[in-house]
């Protein structure tokens, strides 16, 4: 990746997917805030390969984004996605919740078959399928271009509160 092409660094690369995936998680909220640290921390990069995302939203929720690229401290798989919330935990991949039944903890698995890989090829195939089909329709694909341009608003947020140390009002 290089920062004179216009390309992005593991924020645009990666934290973007995990943005989306939250945002879809909590029902297509607006963000209101962003303050982020990015930065070069792990290798010989022009564009950053790791960073932090706060993000508030319209509905009084917050969300913090781990980004980046060979991360050596790594805990979990990457791409992964977590969700705590005041009745729980729920992780994305591995898929489970952990909440309390009638006042004790429990930890619900989805049971899911076993992957080798964090995402299989069908996923993207059945994503190009529908986006084919909505040109040929003559329909708006979904998610749409509203979607994706407010992914976009948060990351160009964000590499402006690391560069400006404040947060950036949406």
């Amino acid at each position: 990746m290089r920062k004179r092409t216009g390309q992005g660094g593991a924020l645009a690369d990666m934290g973007v997917h995990a943005i989306d995936t939250v945002r879809y998680l909590l029902g297509d909220p607006k963000p209101t805030k962003v303050y982020a640290k990015i930065g070069t921390h792990y290798g010989n990069y022009d564009v950053d390969d790791s960073g932090i995302v706060m993000i508030s939203w319209d509905n009084g929720t917050e969300s913090i984004i781990e980004s980046g690229w060979w991360q050596p401290h790594m805990d979990g798989p990457e791409a992964g996605t977590g969700l705590f919330g005041t009745e729980g935990y729920a992780n994305v991949f591995p898929t489970f919740i952990k909440t309390r039944v009638d006042g004790k903890p429990v930890k619900i698995d989805a049971n899911l078959p076993v992957r080798t890989e964090h995402c299989e090829q069908g996923m993207y195939t059945r994503q190009m399928e529908h986006f084919a089909e909505s040109i040929r329709t003559g329909k708006q694909p979904v998610p749409g271009l509203t979607e994706g341009q407010i992914i976009l608003d948060i990351v160009d947020a964000a590499y402006k509160s690391s560069e400006t140390g404040e947060v950036v009002n949406l």
